[in-house]
């Protein structure tokens, strides 16, 4: 049989709710990851009163994913274990034009975001689509605005309200032990971090700041991060961060001092409850990994 083809999506922000939205009735959409890796993932996935847990498989030779339906009850006992890694929205279905248009409206902490996609038939439709005024920024190839993403790190935040930290740890006796330095203006103790450089991926910034504020060197844990809003409203993109070596010199030693702690004191050390509460969950996810 042959296979049927697959439309061409293309996915904008948008900037303003179209107003044929008003009319319709959108379909409440709710997902938590219980797995999240490079290589599969394993979610909870809820689409009005139908429930499902959803594996797939993302290796480059292999894209292969199954829904399989559940009842209420088991998918209410799995969903516990998708804390922090959750994501809800109020999807409509309508027509845009000629074109079929597909629009979630996000809720929680991911609100006010609003995103469309839109599905063309041909190549050519494609590429002679014009956008309305109501679209923003296109972001079909950006993987920020991908669903298990924003689960996972949140919404992208505009160029300058968003750092990016590291947190350096050690495992002893199996117990997590920190390091912290302290603020440039010597009053209050943090982690590692500073701004996103343009020219630099996120994991560059975290491995210079370490290396810059901390003096440290060690293993990114790529899959052991998450982004937090902090009391001061920016957004920090925090990475764990394995300690293999402490510099006897580094370019601020002359402006901070640095303290390696039991997870413990450094959580009463630091003073920004939102950061906090992301190290805790980082910390867990840590003790898993390191078993």
């Amino acid at each position: 049989m042959k296979k049927p083809h697959e439309p061409i999506r293309r996915k904008f922000i948008l900037l303003k709710t179209p107003p044929a939205l008003f009319k319709l009735k959108g379909v409440e959409q709710e997902e938590g990851f219980v797995v999240s890796s490079s290589l599969r993932d394993l979610r909870l996935r809820r689409s009005h009163k139908n429930y499902f847990i959803s594996f797939r498989e993302k290796q480059a030779s292999l894209f292969h994913s199954k829904d399989i339906k559940m009842t209420k009850a088991n998918f209410e006992e799995l969903w516990p274990f998708t804390e922090g890694r959750r994501i809800k929205s109020k999807r409509y279905l309508f027509r845009l034009k000629n074109w079929k248009a597909k629009v979630d409206c996000f809720s929680g902490e991911h609100a006010p975001l609003q995103l469309i996609e839109v599905f063309f038939p041909t190549q050519q439709a494609s590429r002679t689509f014009k956008k309305p005024s109501f679209f923003g920024e296109e972001v079909t190839k950006c993987e920020k605005y991908d669903t298990e993403e924003m689960a996972l790190h949140g919404v992208p935040e505009p160029l300058g309200m968003c750092q990016v930290g590291v947190l350096p740890y050690l495992m002893k006796r199996g117990k997590i032990q920190l390091l912290l330095v302290m603020s440039s203006s010597g009053n209050r103790w943090i982690i590692p971090k500073g701004h996103q450089e343009p020219d630099m991926t996120q994991h560059e910034v975290a491995m210079m700041e370490a290396v810059e504020e901390g003096g440290v060197l060690g293993t990114l844990q790529h899959d052991l991060r998450l982004r937090c809003q902090m009391s001061n409203g920016r957004f920090l993109q925090l990475y764990a961060m394995k300690i293999s070596k402490l510099l006897d010199s580094w370019p601020e030693d002359h402006l901070r001092l640095r303290r390696l702690v039991p997870l413990a004191e450094a959580l009463k050390l630091i003073d920004d409850p939102e950061l906090i509460r992301a190290i805790k969950r980082l910390a867990a996810e840590l003790k898993k990994k390191e078993g």
